[in-house]
């Protein structure tokens, strides 16, 4: 393997998992609707991400948006990065607008305080081993959210609903599910999350069906336990995130 994630602990509520990634080697890889919120502080190596016709460098420390599309990632050889996975609607509760983060991967330097973020990676770099490094990520996520207003309530509801029945998600019967109106879940959704309700449905559907996929699946079978009308209905939704077919991402593994 050339991605080697540490054990990963989910601490529950909106810290929902933590993760220490190392590269054995260079490797390029393609994410898929990444529906959640993602920090990270790179201790060792570099990483780059491909965007306008180029690669840009990744700043050391970096808050992940939800992204509904894909994004191409190359890292060097012997990078290390500590992650933390957040709830999707958990940009207000880190003190930053979930619109502008939405479908980007911004420098954590400039949305938090610089110095207790230099003095958080070098304690990281510091620690004598992944579990340390876990826990003081943690600590230090938590610390923010403690810090930071509360999420909307309605919005982390939506959002636990959508995860829970990817393949069967309709606006309106959830709003009335919620006790809104239409307007007023997508209006406090999008505020919260940073893209609509029907779009984080579609990208929360595409990665289970990406994460789904096996070396004896079919297209087909991957469509339908994923909750697709069929086959070209998958592909269509794939296309349109990624802008490739799922032949040419699925056999390689490339994504995560």
């Amino acid at each position: 393997m050339q991605l080697i994630p540490s054990e990963v602990s989910t601490p529950g509520g909106l810290i929902e998992g933590l993760v220490v990634l190392r590269m054995t080697e260079p490797l390029q890889r393609t994410l898929v609707a990444e529906s959640r919120l993602s920090v990270g502080l790179r201790i060792a190596g570099s990483a780059q991400q491909w965007r306008h016709g180029g690669w840009e460098t990744l700043p050391r420390f970096t808050l992940t948006g939800v992204h509904c599309g894909s994004r191409t990632i190359r890292t060097s050889a012997g990078g290390v990065l500590v992650l933390a996975h957040l709830h999707p609607a958990a940009a207000a509760a880190l003190g930053v607008e979930a619109r502008q983060i939405a479908e980007r991967s911004c420098d954590l330097s400039a949305l938090w305080p610089e110095q207790a973020l230099q003095a958080l990676g070098e304690r990281l770099a510091g620690a004598p081993d992944d579990a340390a490094r876990l826990g003081l990520l943690e600590a230090g996520v938590a610390d923010r959210i403690a810090a930071c207003p509360a999420v909307d309530a309605m919005a982390v509801a939506a959002v636990n609903h959508i995860r829970g029945n990817p393949a069967d998600i309709r606006i309106a019967p959830l709003a009335q599910l919620l006790g809104v109106s239409v307007d007023t879940l997508e209006r406090r959704f999008t505020a919260a999350v940073g893209v609509s309700p029907k779009r984080f449905a579609r990208a929360v559907r595409l990665r289970a069906a990406v994460l789904s996929y096996a070396a004896d699946m079919t297209l087909t079978d991957v469509a339908v336990g994923a909750g697709y009308y069929d086959q070209s209905h998958f592909v269509r939704e794939m296309q349109r995130a990624t802008g490739l077919a799922p032949t040419l991402l699925l056999p390689r593994r490339t994504y995560c």
